[in-house]
C-alpha cells in the first residue's frame, strides 16, 4: 500500500510542476518576479515530494536566479561547438548553464 501512495504522490506532483513550468513561461515577459516565485515553488515542491525535474525544466530555469530561461528575453544562446554543448547566460545574474548536444 505504501508504494502506491509514493506513486500517486509523485504523479500529482509532477502533474503541478509541470502547470507550475507553463505559468512561469507564460508570465516571465510580464511580471518576471512572479514567474521567479513560480520556479521556486516547483523546485521546492519537487524537493519535498522528493521527485526529479524533468530535463525541460531543469535546463529551462536558471540555477542561481530561479528565472526562466527565455532565449532573447531572459537568456543569451550561443553554441560552442568545439566542446560539443550549448551555453544558456541568464541575463539577471550572468549566470552560465552548459547543455551537451
Amino acid at each position: 500500500m505504501r508504494a502506491n501512495k509514493q506513486s500517486l504522490v509523485s504523479e500529482i506532483a509532477n502533474e503541478r510542476i509541470s502547470v507550475l513550468f507553463d505559468l512561469a513561461k507564460k508570465c516571465a515577459e510580464t511580471d518576471p518576479e512572479l514567474s521567479r516565485k513560480y520556479v521556486r515553488h516547483l523546485k521546492r515542491l519537487g524537493t519535498h515530494c522528493r521527485v526529479k525535474l524533468p530535463k525541460e525544466i531543469k535546463n529551462g530555469t536558471c540555477g542561481k536566479c530561479d528565472s526562466v530561461l527565455v532565449p532573447g528575453l531572459s537568456a543569451k544562446v550561443r553554441i560552442a561547438s568545439s566542446k560539443r554543448y550549448v551555453v544558456y547566460e541568464c541575463l539577471n545574474c550572468k549566470a552560465e548553464r552548459h547543455v551537451h548536444y
